[in-house]
């Protein structure tokens, strides 16, 4: 298999995972708004209400921040001010390309390793009223860190070897401007 094959086929499995990523963000919000909007219903209109509408929630959009950061980054649609950059020689765009992308990837390291620890910590603690394991909220940034090092990591690979334009933008034109 050539180079170029292989890294379409990567790019393949990456945007079947992205669409897999956005299914689960979907559900995610869908599930939450449904059992917040069954909660207010339930309180103002029969004054009982679902007890585990917080804590689910507030997991829930825990999960749904850190998974949308990894769509977002692998997207390239991330916010960025690129001005300066966008005036560097194709080199430089590169080198300043793959040193945001390591920079990128050494916070990774360092908020994965501490959602891990906080994942170790919490996995014996119950969330109080649905008694779901506390480890849940804090395994949602620790996969966000993976996911989003990876990318940074494929980013500065491509970068430095030549593989990148050393451009973080999507490629979209923003309609609003």
């Amino acid at each position: 298999m050539s180079g170029p094959t292989i890294v379409r086929k990567a790019m393949r499995v990456a945007d079947a995972f992205l669409a897999l990523l956005e299914a689960l963000l979907v559900a995610v919000l869908v599930a939450m708004i449904v059992l917040v909007f069954c909660n207010v219903v339930l309180r103002y209109g029969f004054r009982s209400g679902i007890a585990v509408t917080d804590e689910v929630s507030r997991m829930m959009f825990v999960w749904i921040a850190f998974v949308g950061a990894i769509a977002v980054s692998r997207r390239h649609e991330h916010l960025g001010i690129d001005a300066v950059v966008a005036v560097l020689p194709a080199p430089m765009k590169r080198f300043v390309h793959a040193l945001g992308n390591l920079t990128i990837l050494g916070c990774c390291l360092a908020l994965g390793h501490g959602a891990w620890a906080q994942m170790l910590l919490n996995l014996s603690n119950a969330a109080p009223i649905s008694g779901l394991p506390m480890a849940l909220t804090y395994t949602a940034p620790w996969l966000g860190c993976m996911g989003i090092g990876c990318i940074a990591l494929t980013n500065a690979l491509g970068a430095i070897l030549g593989l990148s334009d050393g451009t973080m933008a999507s490629g979209k034109e923003d309609p609003g401007a």
